[in-house]
């Protein structure tokens, strides 16, 4: 199938149309800059290195962070932009491996801090939790590629698919039999592999368990989190399931870890506890020092303590046996804006991607933020609604979010879990229509909350962008599926497919010709798809660019951001393309909107800042 995608695709794009287009970007953009947003750093896993100290995988500042016994902190920036960094663990070979979320790598560092990444070969693939394997590997999951890895020291990477399809393996450790056991988040079952691959599933009695961490306990079984039922599980290697509720409701369990004591000892995320349950099922529960810190890894210390990350309170913790917790602050980090968008009030309203916040800012660059009530929630998009409202997505929160003009904030949550919502918009139905990537559908909310979801038909499309259009229909980029869809009020879809393969189409809005117009992150071109489904590509000049967020200007032409180009484009409906240089050191473009002042406005993830262009600063002469 993927061999006649790929032939299809190919015969595609011989009938693309290409259009000529300028060169080199121009610096002389009217940008504006506003004071930079703060947020804290979002230490995610901890592993002890032969070094006696704690690397810390830090995805609000992209670095890997060691820490000593005594608390000193030392960060290493990873090598590939926006990696985020997630699980970690020490290697057969004396350095600390671990996983790039985004960047789709295998990191290494070594001790000294020299870094060495190996990519993914599944695209998209979303590496988690890596482990030593008894083989003298590094075994780890594929959370949306659906399959468990293997990593040889020297960089070597074996794919196994996972017979459950959308499981999203989560965690993996090795067991007391040889093998490797692993968690199922969407799947809910625990899998087993051998060294060579082959596959076991056992079912988890509850159907929506959300199996999350997982380990060999000391009694020779392996025992794991599950998050949405809220229990502790345990499992046989014969596969014989037993679970213990949690004593406190939606607790949020998450990492777990043998103890020195001969216990079990996991996070509660959304309780801000560190719990400890005895291998005959006795419960103990402990609050953090610090209010709602949002524990999330944790792992066994040389000194008999347990050690754990907070993510929401900036800090790696320990814990003592008799629940004395003593914490260890990371350095903090920017808040990293991505959706933006024109409120009714005037204002821009923007989302913190890990100041965890919608912010709104005026025009002469005052900012307010309004702290989402979940944590760790993730905000990505952001919409006004036919309400006078802005309605925004979560990411992880897995969740809709209203905000009012006053700031006012009320969630509505998805009836499964694992959507990773992504874009937002308003539908002529006076409905806001959204994109669920990793579930592959498009949802529908009502002003009152009432959620309706539609299936993509092709298979891990990852949509991304939606938009509506000017044909009724709301319009969508999916990711993976390389397609443009449309959905009608109906849910009736129909998909397109993009000439340039690989061309990983993002960014959607309505331009002033009737036609949507869209981002391709891979393809690095700018592309126009018509009602009647017929797209044309124009390549942008600067390679590598990485184009995200697309908006309709007040000038007639359509505004891109080049997030690893730290550039913003212009291209015309006819096709001619402009680029200004974004003068603020480390910028990365991400969302971006036309204002009601006329200005082109940005989301700066990079920059951590919220800038904007004027429309009239456009030279012609400068774009050939």
């Amino acid at each position: 199938m993927r061999k006649f995608l790929g032939a299809l695709l190919a015969l595609i794009m011989c009938a693309a149309v290409f259009s000529a287009v300028s060169a080199s970007a121009d610096d002389r953009g009217d940008f504006t800059a506003f004071a930079p947003i703060e947020g804290t750093s979002r230490p995610q896993l901890l592993a002890l290195g032969q070094d006696d100290n704690w690397w810390v995988t830090d995805e609000a500042n992209n670095s890997i962070v060691r820490v000593t016994q005594t608390g000193a902190v030392t960060s290493f920036v990873v090598p590939s932009v926006n990696a985020v960094p997630f699980g970690i663990t020490a290697g057969p070979d004396g350095a600390l491996w671990f996983t790039e979320y985004e960047g789709n790598k295998i990191g290494r560092i070594t001790t000294s801090g020299e870094f060495t990444e190996y990519p993914v070969p599944t695209a998209y693939a979303a590496p988690t939790v890596l482990v030593p394997g008894p083989d003298g590997a590094l075994w780890f999951t594929e959370y949306e590629g659906n399959k468990i890895g293997r990593v040889t020291t020297d960089g070597t990477i074996t794919e196994f698919p996972v017979p459950t399809a959308a499981s999203q393996p989560a965690a993996i450790t090795a067991g007391p039999d040889g093998a490797l056991w692993f968690t199922e988040f969407n799947g809910d079952k625990i899998g087993r592999i051998t060294t060579s691959g082959v596959i076991t599933e056992f079912n988890i009695p509850d159907a929506s368990a959300g199996a999350s961490g997982i380990v060999e306990g000391p009694d020779g079984a392996l025992w794991f989190t599950e998050r949405t039922a809220n229990k502790i599980g345990r499992i046989t290697t014969a596969g014989v399931i037993t679970d213990f509720a949690v004593p406190t409701a939606a607790a949020g369990v998450l990492g777990i870890v043998e103890g020195i004591d001969g216990a079990l000892w996991f996070t509660e995320l959304g309780a801000s506890q560190i719990g400890r349950i005895t291998t005959a099922g006795v419960f103990s529960e402990f609050e953090t020092t610090t209010e709602n810190a949002g524990p999330f890894g944790i792992a066994a210390g040389p000194d008999d303590a347990m050690w754990f990350t907070e993510r929401v309170g900036n800090a790696v913790g320990r814990i003592t046996s008799d629940g004395s917790i003593t914490e260890f602050p990371l350095p903090q980090a920017p808040a990293a804006p991505i959706g933006v968008s024109s409120g009714p009030d005037g204002a821009i309203w923007f989302t913190e991607w890990i100041g965890n916040s919608i912010g709104r800012i005026t025009a002469d660059g005052t900012m307010t933020s309004f702290p989402i009530p979940t944590p760790y929630a993730y905000p990505v998009a952001i919409a006004a609604g036919p309400d006078g409202a802005m309605w925004f997505t979560e990411n992880q929160g897995n969740k809709i979010g209203r905000i009012t003009m006053a700031g006012v904030v009320t969630e509505f949550p998805l009836s499964d879990p694992g959507a990773y919502l992504a874009g937002i918009a308003e539908g002529p139905d006076g409905a806001m229509w959204f994109a669920e990537r990793s579930l592959g559908r498009i949802g529908r909310i009502t002003m009152d909350g009432a959620i309706t979801e539609f299936a993509i038909p092709t298979a891990n499309a990852l949509p991304v962008g939606i938009a509506a259009g000017s044909d009724g229909a709301m319009w969508f980029a999916e990711r993976a599926g390389n397609k443009i869809g449309r959905i009608t009020m109906g849910g009736a879809i129909t998909e397109f497919p993009v000439p340039t393969a690989g061309a990983l189409p993002n960014g959607m809005t309505a331009g002033p010709d009737g036609a949507m117009w869209f981002t391709e992150s891979g393809g690095n071109k700018i592309g126009r798809i018509t009602m009647a489904g017929s797209v044309t590509e124009y390549p942008i000049p600067t390679a590598g660019s990485e184009p995200r967020g697309i908006t309709a200007g007040a000038d007639g032409a359509l505004w891109f951001a080049e997030f690893a180009g730290g550039t913003i484009g212009r291209i015309t409906t006819d096709g001619t393309v402009s680029e200004y240089k974004v003068p603020t050191e480390g910028s990365k473009p991400w969302g971006i909107t036309s204002g009601p002042d006329g200005n082109v406005w940005f989301a700066d993830n990079g920059a951590s800042r919220i800038q904007k262009i004027g429309t009239n600063a456009v030279v012609p002469a400068y774009t050939g």
